[in-house]
């Protein structure tokens, strides 16, 4: 039940790779003068009722505005996923946020390319006062990070306008309770000097290894009652506050 929107905007990528909502969506929420554009796929989409399974991700969406305006600054979020979705990050390379600040995407790749768990692009709109606003866009690339125990995802974007710049920013991986297991908070990096808005992104996550002889992978889920849930409260610069929960259809098996 939507409390007011379901907004997972570009700054959710992080923690989409979490999000582990099975089978296929595809919806436009408009709240006010928001409007969102959301698609999401996972493979496989028939999942075990107990052993959780390896899946991959694949998540893009828009955010704009219905009069054409600049949409909103996006500061933070924070989103609880389903008990029965995982995050496993058991015997992969980790990396630190100082090995990827001011690097460009094939620095960082080099840098860690053994922690390097998605990929995508990501979008933002510039407004300059008294200039018609732009596009610009750069390669996203999702590493596990490392924070003394704790789990952690870091995002890497290097975009070319209006000038050549490197954002780097966490996600950080906590516990949940009663029907969420996993939490995710993120900080939206400043853009151009709080000019610049998310606009879009896509991001494919998919990650698998072999540590003391076991394959391991990056997300599993399994599908014990048909369904899994997601929670998600997004707070914008100027004091907005959005908050909603979702539920989608999973197919049991075993």
């Amino acid at each position: 039940m939507l409390k007011k929107s379901w907004l997972l905007t570009a700054a959710a990528i992080a923690a989409a790779a979490l999000a582990l909502i099975p089978g296929a969506l595809g919806q436009v929420v408009r709240s006010g003068n928001l409007i969102v554009e959301i698609e999401g796929h996972i493979s496989p989409t028939k999942l075990p009722k107990k052993k959780p399974a390896p899946i991959s991700l694949t998540l893009e969406g828009s955010l704009k505005t219905a009069d054409g305006s600049h949409p909103p600054v996006i500061k933070s979020l924070f989103l609880e996923f389903d008990k029965h979705g995982h995050l496993d990050t058991t015997g992969l390379a980790s990396c630190r946020v100082g090995q990827l600040e001011n690097t460009l995407t094939s620095q960082a790749k080099k840098a860690c390319g053994s922690a390097l768990v998605g990929s995508g692009k990501v979008s933002a709109q510039i407004a300059f006062p008294e200039q018609a606003p732009f596009t610009a866009s750069g390669p996203l690339l999702i590493f596990n990070g490392s924070s003394g125990a704790k789990q952690m995802l870091i995002f890497h974007v290097y975009a070319h306008v209006p000038a050549p710049t490197t954002f780097v920013t966490t996600a950080k991986i906590g516990k949940a309770h009663g029907r969420y297991g996993t939490s995710a908070s993120v900080t939206v990096p400043t853009i151009v000097s709080g000019q610049g808005s998310l606009t879009s992104f896509k991001a494919t996550l998919h990650k698998s290894w072999t540590y003391k002889g076991k394959k391991e992978s990056l997300l599993l889920a399994s599908c014990p009652s048909g369904h899994l849930y997601a929670h998600g409260d997004f707070l914008f610069a100027n004091g907005d506050k959005l908050e909603g929960e979702v539920s989608r259809s999973c197919t049991p098996s075993g």
